[in-house]
């Protein structure tokens, strides 16, 4: 009797060991075992797959979110895109073309282009007129590319020397937006922009034979005319007119090649330009503002914390979430996307996008996390999903804020949690 009851016991430990889920106060250890997590701010969250909060800290307090902001910048999209990514509406009128731009950053992108816009208004036999629109209202940042009704290039001009002692540009067009300026003072070569304006300047300097740079250039309806008649080699004019009340809609590539490559590089161009995609499909004014009204009204209402956002991407520091805020979102985007749709689209722990080099992967090379991280001086998040060695699944919130450290200091404890969480629970 006692050798069955022993060998029932041993038949039993692996499932024992597969249901062990971690206490309260063994995650509060792990995170008190950090020393660099005690001296700032932490917000943490790790909820098991049933929804049962494991621990939890500062929860209910408010923190700069960086670009853990394009998780709810995501949602939004998936709630109001659809499928594919709406380039333009458009309107025959007789032998001419209407386009109303959408915000679409896919055309001529590196990255994202899959030709279906280029050829549709290359072999289009009526006149093309782009139709102006309110310009978005944003503020120019280092950090991503200007906002744009018709997005080309992804808006970025690459700039290098021509071997003559001078610059040249890919788009050639580009070139006559960028110019030397004898006033402009600099330690050493570099290309420059207006704070307002068109301008993209360089010193009075020797311009290195190895100089090639990326560099976003400012861009408006104006720019976007320009850009694609020299692409397309054809007449573009822009008019003023009224929306036709009937108007049809061309779509460019698939919704989940742009949020791909928005969620895992954390590109924070494709994160604003989806707002405004956002914003297309609820009327004629392509701006952020109206994007966010909506999303909190429609999708994020119900909060208890109602999230305090200004911007698509993160940037901005007045963006302030709860991490039950964030943790809310995640539940959301499970629902409507589903684990092995969200692990496609989201950076991989030792595998891609922004945690491809923070994380290792298992002894077979797969990933255990799956999250999105942001950055901001002060600041560094991480926001996801994680399945444990013992098939436990987990949704976790880890928020840091106002530390003084360097940034990675801050990365390596973090990636030391979660991945004692991954090895014992």
């Amino acid at each position: 009797m006692k050798r069955s009851l022993l060998f029932l016991l041993l038949g039993l430990l692996p499932f024992l060991a597969h249901a062990q889920k971690p206490k309260a106060k063994q995650i509060r250890k792990l995170l008190e075992s950090q020393e660099v997590l005690q001296e700032h701010f932490v917000g943490f969250i790790l909820e098991d797959g049933n929804g049962k909060i494991i621990y939890e800290q500062f929860s209910d307090k408010h923190f700069i979110p960086a670009s853990n902001t394009k998780l709810l910048t995501l949602y939004a999209s998936l709630k109001t895109l659809g499928d594919s990514i709406p380039a333009f509406d458009y309107s025959i009128q007789g032998d001419s073309l209407l386009i109303w731009g959408a915000g679409d950053p896919s055309f001529l992108h590196p990255k994202l282009d899959n030709g279906r816009v280029f050829q549709f208004l290359k072999n289009t036999p009526y006149t093309i007129h782009l139709v102006e629109q309110e310009e978005p209202m944003f503020e120019p940042s280092y950090w991503r590319a200007d906002l744009a009704i018709f997005p080309i290039y992804g808006n970025t001009v690459t700039v290098q020397s021509d071997g003559k002692g001078g610059v040249k540009t890919t788009p050639e067009v580009v070139g006559q937006f960028v110019s030397k300026d004898a006033s402009l003072s600099l330690k050493a070569f570099d290309i420059v922009r207006n704070v307002t304006g068109d301008g993209l300047h360089y010193p009075d300097l020797e311009v290195p034979v190895d100089f090639s740079e990326q560099i976003p250039f400012p861009s408006n309806l104006l720019v976007s005319q320009l850009l694609l008649a020299d692409t397309l080699k054809r007449s573009i004019q822009l008019i003023k007119a009224f929306k036709a009340t009937s108007y049809q809609t061309f779509y460019s590539i698939p919704s989940d090649t742009l949020y791909k490559h928005m969620m895992q590089p954390s590109d924070n161009f494709l994160a604003e330009q989806q707002l405004l995609l956002i914003a297309s499909r609820l009327g004629d004014n392509l701006q952020v503002k109206n994007a966010i009204d909506h999303s909190i009204e429609h999708y994020f209402g119900d909060f208890k914390f109602k999230p305090q956002w200004y911007d698509g991407s993160g940037l901005s520091r007045i963006n302030l979430f709860t991490p039950s805020t964030v943790l809310e979102v995640l539940k959301l985007l499970e629902d409507e996307m589903g684990q092995e749709r969200i692990r496609e689209i989201l950076s991989a722990g030792g595998v891609s996008g922004t945690l491809k080099n923070a994380y290792k992967t298992d002894d077979s090379g797969n990933p255990f996390i799956w999250a999105k991280t942001g950055t901001l001086r002060y600041a560094h998040l991480q926001s996801g999903w994680l399945e444990s060695q013992k098939g436990n699944k987990y949704r976790y919130v880890f928020m840091n804020n106002n530390f003084v450290r360097p940034t990675p200091a801050i990365r390596e404890a973090m990636v030391e949690v979660m991945t004692k969480i991954w090895e014992r629970y």
